[in-house]
């Protein structure tokens, strides 16, 4: 990681010293400035290529080395890979005698044939590249797993090395162009784009495999809160609809619906005037609470009834009286 991210700040700073220009607006220092960068970020870029390289084969040792014959093939490629990236980080910093004569080109001395050496570590790339992705194909299809789907995902978790391999073709034959043409800084900008992708891509291919383990748990972790959730809503959902159907209902509960039936004649019947709309709803409310009123049975106080009066009389003021007739009244139920 740390070796592509410097890799990638000295691509970046070699674009302020000739690359992406064209040739014919080079000048002698901005010349030796483009090589003496050129050679600095080549040197992380091996090292990039042999730290993902290296971490894909040894994870198959791990995890498939129970074969002996799967590891001896692991220890070959890691060997082949490294011995190549080593040759190639050595003709990068000794390929020139004396090192100075790499970006000094007035310099007397000699140096290797730089154009072959870069085609053939290219060639190099690209094998092992495709070695190491096909590798682990032959263990994972031997497992004994029922389902064919788990093999095909393991096989292309394990395999995106094929991914790094495809990147480094494309690379490989942008650079070979480059290195056979006159105008060299002004493609090198884009061979050089494709070399920090193909780390990059590398080191992502490296790290796929590993995060399996995570993207479960993380999955296993959603899929919990969203149950939880779903169980408190409709938990509380059906406590509520449970709640409306268990409350009282009584006639007073209409007087709401008939205010609303009020007020809508109201507006209705005046309009968008708000103070014609106001005063009718005051009168329907009045309505509405006499009428509701009006359905009550009366209720009558003491203090609400007259208080008889009576007044004296004298004996001889009384007139007279038919006894037979107040008897036949008490006896038909009349008189009280």
């Amino acid at each position: 990681m740390v070796t592509v991210t410097i890799h990638a700040i000295l691509m970046a700073n070699a674009t302020y010293h000739g690359m992406g220009l064209h040739i014919w607006q080079f000048t002698p220092e901005l010349n030796s400035q483009y090589y003496l960068w050129i050679g600095i970020s080549s040197e992380f870029y091996v090292l990039s290529l042999a730290g993902f390289k290296s971490a894909l084969i040894l994870l198959y040792i791990q995890l498939f080395g129970i074969s002996r014959r799967f590891r001896t093939i692991c220890y070959i490629a890691l060997f082949y890979t490294l011995g190549y990236l080593s040759c190639n980080l050595l003709t990068e910093f000794l390929g020139c005698h004396p090192i100075a004569k790499k970006w000094h080109s007035d310099l007397p001395g000699k140096c290797i044939n730089t154009i072959a050496a870069n085609i053939a570590y290219g060639a190099g790339h690209m094998t092992s590249d495709l070695i190491i992705g096909i590798l682990p194909l032959p263990m994972i299809w031997r497992l004994k797993i029922k389902s064919t789907k788990q093999k095909i995902g393991l096989s292309l978790a394990l395999s995106c090395g094929l991914i790094a391999w495809a990147v480094a073709c494309v690379r490989w034959s942008i650079s070979t162009y480059n290195m056979l043409i006159y105008d060299r800084p002004w493609w090198a900008g884009i061979s050089f784009t494709f070399s920090i992708l193909e780390v990059n891509t590398g080191l992502i291919c490296a790290c796929a495999a590993t995060l399996s383990p995570l993207w479960q748990l993380c999955t296993t972790r959603i899929k919990g809160w969203t149950s939880r959730a779903s169980i408190s809503w409709h938990s509380s959902r059906s406590r509520s609809e449970k709640d409306k159907s268990s409350y009282p209902r009584s006639r007073h509960m209409s007087l709401p619906q008939n205010l609303a039936s009020a007020s809508n004649d109201s507006l209705e019947s005046h309009g968008s005037n708000p103070d014609q709309i106001v005063n009718s709803d005051s009168h329907a409310m009045r309505n509405l609470s006499s009428s509701h009123d009006s359905s009550r049975e009366p209720i009558f106080t003491p203090s609400a009834q007259a208080a008889p009066t009576y007044s004296t009389v004298s004996g001889d003021e009384l007139p007279p009286c038919d006894l037979h007739g107040l008897q036949a009244l008490e006896e038909s139920g009349k008189l009280r």
